[in-house]
């Protein structure tokens, strides 16, 4: 990896994200984009100087933002990684998604939610908007990654070919962390295949993945997401692995599951869309 993208609200959340991306950084010597996005529904790059003047309120907003960053920057601890600050104005889903796109970022950590969240609520709509539209893969956290276990990877998927070349960019996170991976095919009442055609399906997935250590999993369940959180608790693993499909064809748990599954655990989640 050479570039990871965080986005900075200054909520503890994206204090987790930033360290996080810190230490994944540490071991690919990639470089770090904090950004800051100033939120407003105007069509701010387009707009005009002349126009931009009589929004003063956004203006002192921005000169604001582009020292509070410098000041997190400053105050973060980071093992020599190169640490960059950018300040956006406009709708934060999409300069997050513009900046990940202009640095071809490698990676987007993300805090599972940003500033002003209660207790209760579902993730926020800059954080699903993330998910389902970032052309890189993305890493929603909601506490410090743990070195050690990070090192197990739980991948849940139905394993056709339509989602493959998603848990492929996936791979130099997995292998910059030397992470070992779970393959997990979940069952349920609903949508019940047979274990042998399930592990057959994950064999072929594996094909081409020699470079990685890869272990195949069946495990039953009544909700396909509540039984990808219970496998991964049982294994201990640091991260869970989803390829998620933009709302088209499949009926599993690959449609909207994983920001419920983000949602149900403590357990980092990556995310790259199919």
């Amino acid at each position: 990896m050479k570039r990871i993208v965080v986005p900075v609200d200054f909520s503890s959340y994206s204090s987790v994200a930033f360290l996080s991306a810190a230490k994944l950084a540490a071991k690919s010597d990639a470089s770090i984009t904090c950004i800051n996005v100033v939120n407003t529904g105007l069509d701010w790059k387009n707009l005009p100087e002349k126009e931009q003047v009589k929004h003063q309120a956004i203006l002192d907003t921005e000169a604001e933002a582009v020292d509070k960053l410098k000041m997190f920057i400053s105050n973060q601890k980071t093992q020599h990684n190169p640490v960059e600050g950018v300040v956006k104005v406009g709708v934060p889903s999409q300069c997050i998604l513009e900046v990940a796109r202009e640095q071809k970022a490698d990676l987007i950590v993300i805090g599972a939610y940003g500033i002003g969240y209660e207790e209760g609520k579902f993730i926020g709509s800059t954080m699903q908007e993330i998910l389902r539209h970032a052309e890189c893969p993305v890493l929603a956290v909601k506490k410090l990654i743990n070195g050690r276990s990070i090192k197990k990877m739980v991948f849940a998927s139905l394993f056709n070919e339509d989602s493959k070349p998603a848990f492929v960019r996936m791979k130099p996170l997995i292998k910059s962390v030397g992470a070992s991976v779970h393959f997990l095919y979940v069952n349920t009442p609903s949508k019940f295949v047979d274990s042998t055609k399930a592990e057959a399906m994950m064999k072929a997935y594996a094909v081409g993945q020699e470079d990685l250590v890869i272990h195949k999993h069946v495990f039953s369940h009544e909700e396909a997401e509540r039984g990808i959180i219970a496998f991964a608790e049982s294994q201990q693993a640091g991260l869970i692995g989803m390829a998620s499909n933009v709302r088209s064809t499949h009926s599993s748990y690959q449609i909207g599951a994983t920001e419920t599954v983000l949602f149900k655990t403590e357990i980092p989640v990556l995310s790259v869309k199919i």
